[in-house]
């Protein structure tokens, strides 16, 4: 059964954000991860949306997303978004 993580996003250094977002499709190779989409909010029906970036990210299982975040290639670039970003990360199966 597929896991998908999902990140809602509010870039606060834009610069240092493109760093990170460019080396992160490498650190979901090994875990078999897939960057399903990124977006941004375009309107809004009902609500404000205060984290207007999306990505989701396709896994095989909870445990390889787990081993994908907490490995240490990812690891290597965890401080870039939290220097560039306010990031709510979950996962939904």
């Amino acid at each position: 059964m597929s896991v998908y993580v999902v990140g809602q996003i509010r870039i606060k250094d834009q610069v240092v954000w493109e760093e990170y977002k460019s080396q992160v499709g490498d650190t979901l190779k090994p875990y078999g991860g897939c960057i399903l989409f990124r977006g941004e909010v375009a309107d809004s029906f009902v609500g404000v949306c205060e984290y207007p970036e999306i990505v989701a990210i396709e896994f095989d299982s909870i445990n390889q997303a787990k081993a994908w975040y907490w490995g240490e290639e990812y690891q290597k670039i965890a401080p870039l978004r939290k220097q560039s970003a306010d990031v709510i990360l979950y996962m939904y199966k």
